[in-house]
């Protein structure tokens, strides 16, 4: 793993990049592919694609463990993994975000116990899953009728976490004029009594907070990649017409992505975050082969 390697302050850098890191990944890839129906007039071809994979770091250079914001790479777990407290509610009475904290002495983990103590809650973070998931891949489906072909490229992945930090700054925005989520207003505190999913909005940012398992979303999604429409002239008409073959085609390209949360990309990388980058943009276009 290239990794930055710490070094004395007074030698004017505080570390460069050099191998020091050893993690293992492992798992398995499986691909089956079929001809459902296969005869003169039509042909149905399938393939299924499906992979897997574990990941575990098993070496840092100097200390156990690396804390970036709310990742961890931590030897014996995944590489970057959640690094997150635990929510304990939001108070009804303040609208205060509450938190599942605890005491240590020497070293001795206490008994859990609630919190509004901002401080507190960074002091008290756990290991908290991480974006790779259980199996991921592609499912294929090619079909062929007289002239006419139709081609599906649908990927999908099932399982592991996303903390999405886009979705979290426009519940949490702290511009006048910034945009906000529309969950901001329909399910954060407002007045005593009202039991809500979001502290209350703070303009004077009184109200610290750090990030919380329950933000984790399912990275889940299935996306329908690739569609591509066709029809060959036959060779008795493109011989009319001096050519030896012609094919019209429509395809359409990052047609659908089916979330956890509408406006979630989470094929956006492999340590799930999200940034503020373009999703893949949809496409329609036509094409026309012609050989002579």
């Amino acid at each position: 793993m290239l990794m930055d390697f710490p070094m004395a302050v007074s030698l004017g850098f505080d570390g460069y990049s050099k191998n020091i890191g050893k993690m293992m990944n492992n798992g398995f890839e499986l691909s089956l592919s079929m001809d459902v129906i296969k005869n003169q007039n039509f042909n149905w071809n399938m393939t299924l694609m499906g992979s897997t994979i574990k990941n575990k770091v098993l070496n840092l250079a100097d200390k156990p463990e690396i804390i970036s914001g709310s990742y961890i790479i931590k030897e014996g777990e995944a590489l970057n993994s959640f690094y997150l407290s635990e929510s304990a509610g939001i108070d009804p009475a303040t609208g205060n975000k509450l938190y599942w904290v605890w005491d240590e002495t020497d070293g001795v983990r206490g008994e859990k116990y609630i919190s509004s103590d901002y401080q507190k809650a960074l002091q008290c973070r756990e290991v908290s899953g991480n974006r790779i998931p259980v199996v991921y891949g592609s499912f294929i489906n090619d079909f062929r009728y007289a002239g006419f072909d139709l081609s599906l490229l649908t990927t999908y992945s099932v399982g592991g976490k996303m903390l999405d930090g886009v979705y979290n700054s426009l519940l949490y925005s702290t511009y006048v004029g910034q945009a906000a989520h529309r969950d901001r207003l329909e399910k954060t505190w407002k007045q005593p009594g009202d039991i809500a999913q979001f502290p209350r909005i703070d303009a004077n940012g009184s109200a610290r907070i750090t990030r919380t398992k329950d933000e984790l979303l399912d990275a889940s999604y299935f996306a329908i990649k690739n569609i591509t429409l066709g029809y060959t002239l036959p060779s008795k008409w493109a011989r009319k017409i001096s050519l030896q073959s012609l094919r019209l085609a429509v395809t359409a390209d990052n047609l659908f992505v089916f979330t956890a949360l509408k406006g979630m990309d989470p094929q956006y990388n492999f340590t799930g975050g999200t940034g503020f980058s373009y999703t893949p943009i949809k496409t329609v276009s036509l094409g026309l082969d012609i050989k002579f």
